[in-house]
């Protein structure tokens, strides 16, 4: 179904007293692959589950996209778009530590190809996801985003915080 047909299917939550939708959806898109794709790139450069985006990972440098994620770099407005990857649960903010980030289990078996929900329901009052649109019925995973001859996973899991290297898996890009 396409994301148009969707969204006209999807009856957002509507307040009481003036109408306004209160929810809306959001879909996994390619940019949140790109996002999670680079954050994954630098942790596993840093060696800790905890990274400050725009101090340690934002770049104006003009490069080609794939290196960019492979290098752990986003531009401004991919740094911007966090957002959707946390409220895909993909990424999380990082307690007592503003700006700072850390991808989640969830994230780490999205980016080794499991599949997630694609549809994650948004509250506009909460500023939070509040749940996912037909869960089961509504699935991706970044193989079917990205195409499956081109990301084998990423190659190390986080266990405590850490980065720790999988001697069975091959790693990030091919």
């Amino acid at each position: 179904m396409r994301k148009q047909k969707l969204q006209e299917a999807y009856e957002p939550e509507r307040c009481e007293c003036c109408g306004q939708t209160t929810t809306y959806i959001l879909q996994v898109t390619l940019g949140v692959v790109q996002v999670i794709r680079a954050i994954s790139s630098a942790i596993h450069r840093k060696g800790i589950n905890h990274i400050h985006p725009r101090k340690e990972m934002e770049t104006s440098e003009k490069m080609p996209g794939d290196v960019r994620m492979a290098e752990g770099k986003l531009t401004s407005n991919e740094v911007g778009n966090l957002s959707k990857a946390r409220f895909h649960g993909l990424i999380a903010r990082v307690k007592d530590n503003p700006g700072n980030y850390c991808l989640t289990d969830k994230g780490v078996d999205f980016l080794n190809g499991e599949d997630v929900p694609k549809f994650a329901i948004i509250s506009k009052e909460h500023k939070r996801q509040v749940g996912y649109y037909k869960e089961e019925e509504f699935t991706c995973n970044i193989k079917e985003l990205i195409g499956t001859d081109y990301w084998v996973g990423i190659g190390f899991e986080i266990r405590e915080g850490k980065v720790v290297e999988n001697e069975d898996k091959q790693g990030a890009l091919i």
